[in-house]
């Protein structure tokens, strides 16, 4: 095979790939089962009228959630201060929320703003527990806990699906199961209706098929391999065109054959109609910041949310991300970089929903798979467990921090151990099930998609109007 014909067969399956989202050419009977289980139980959403968008924004290494909202009275101040030692920010510098009791970090001007006119709101106390936990029944090993406590990759995965795999299978993530359920809100309900600016995740992936991966330059590139154009010259340039069209038309007995043929005629169509909609997608106005990658994924994500009603979908679940938050070392200056990326991106995205009139039927929030240690590691900090979180939109409660704050004393009733790994009040499960509950979701499939939520006594943190 010539290096031409290679490169243009492995840009074929890299499209194909993409393109076929969490569709597979070898997809099992096992696999086709359980999507026609989950085809025949879904809860019917048909009765809709408006439109609602959820953006998750996953903070990829853990972040600092105590150097990202940090005490402001003065005595809370102090004792931040005493633990965080030479890691503590300045209080001058801070930006102070309304009523006086906490503040932003220096480099979150933008979103102190949004707080202060009720446009944004913190979900404190959150974390990876699968029952309440305590300082008590965590010492004493009396309470079920999420394997591998502290662990990038399984809390991430706990995150993202209210569990773990079991025999290396990965349960779906409650973002993929939401839009399972949500999609007969749609037009057209085998349509993808979730989309990731960042590449495959496990919370997009539901049971259905119903997710897309866009690239967040271009949102997507159209499959080309076969097309004259493309096919490299020769002898056998227009036979070979014809036999690819005669398999895509062909009937065959071969079952793979038949899903093999049906997924690339359906994601050709998908892509097809997509590019469409997206070049007549309205201009977005809004300046968004130059050397962002976060600000780049919520552009796309704007411009799909913009011909939402194009493409005939009350209901759209997107993920963003943005990585290096696993401050070890070099924190300050690190955390304050990442924080600005963060602050720059989420201003200009909220303006962009004030600009195509959609800021109350938006909603973004973020994620990350633990907090941070209140003590610290030379010029860093260890993973932890619980954090706090942000939630943007008109629709949030804004201006106010929702939950029991974290007594933030090293070795005291909150530390699961004695370096401020302090053990969450509220659930992953019961985040979601807020925002799933914002969504229009009824309570029976909230516990079906969230499977710790009834160990829980309220599936509702209070945070969304």
């Amino acid at each position: 095979m010539t290096k031409q014909n290679l490169q243009t067969r492995r840009s074929f399956l890299k499209k194909l790939a993409v393109g076929v989202g969490s569709s597979s050419l070898m997809a099992t009977q096992g696999k086709l089962q359980m999507m026609n289980a989950a085809i025949a139980a879904d809860s019917n959403y048909s009765h809709f009228e408006d439109h609602k968008t959820l953006v998750c924004v996953f903070l990829f290494g853990g972040n600092d959630a105590f150097n990202t909202m940090i005490p402001y009275e003065q005595s809370a101040y102090q004792k931040y201060q005493a633990a965080r030692t030479e890691m503590a920010i300045s209080r001058n510098s801070l930006h102070a929320l309304k009523g006086g009791e906490q503040a932003f970090h220096p480099s979150l001007p933008d979103l102190q703003q949004l707080y202060n006119d009720d446009k944004l709101a913190i979900a404190t106390n959150v974390g990876a527990i699968i029952e309440p936990t305590t300082r008590q029944s965590f010492k004493n090993n009396t309470v079920q806990l999420p394997p591998d406590l502290f662990s990038h990759s399984h809390q991430q995965e706990f995150w993202e699906t209210g569990t773990t795999a079991k025999n290396s299978i990965h349960p779906p993530g409650w973002g993929g199961r939401m839009i399972d359920m949500l999609a007969s809100a749609n037009s057209n309900p085998t349509e993808p209706s979730m989309f990731s600016l960042a590449g495959n995740s496990v919370w997009q992936k539901g049971i259905k098929p119903l997710d897309f991966v866009l690239n967040p330059y271009e949102g997507v590139t159209q499959i080309r391999s076969f097309t004259p154009d493309v096919w490299p010259n020769g002898p056998h340039k227009e036979s070979r065109i014809a036999a690819w069209n005669r398999i895509k038309a062909s009937s065959s007995s071969s079952l793979l054959q038949q899903h093999m043929t049906s997924t690339y005629n359906s994601t050709e169509e998908r892509i097809n109609s997509l590019i469409e909609q997206i070049a007549q997608a309205q201009e977005i106005t809004t300046v968004y910041p130059d050397d962002n990658e976060l600000a780049v994924e919520l552009k796309m994500a704007a411009k799909m949310i913009s011909i939402r009603e194009n493409l005939g979908q009350k209901r759209q679940i997107f993920f963003v991300a943005l990585g290096g938050w696993d401050t070890h070392g070099n924190q300050l200056a690190d955390h304050a970089e990442r924080l600005g990326k963060l602050n720059d991106a989420l201003k200009s995205f909220y303006d962009t929903t004030v600009e195509l009139g959609i800021a109350d039927s938006v909603t973004t929030f973020t994620a990350s798979e633990f907090g941070r240690t209140m003590s610290i590691n030379g010029d860093g900090t260890d993973h932890a467990w619980a954090g706090h979180n942000i939630i943007m939109g008109d629709a949030v409660k804004g201006g106010q921090v929702h939950g029991e704050p974290i007594n933030l004393t090293i070795d005291g009733p909150d530390d699961a151990q004695d370096t401020g790994r302090f053990i969450p009040k509220y659930g992953v499960d019961q985040y979601g099930s807020t925002l799933a509950k914002w969504m229009g979701m009824s309570d029976s499939d909230m516990n079906e998609i969230f499977p710790n939520l009834s160990n829980f006594d309220t599936n509702d943190l209070g945070f969304m109007s």
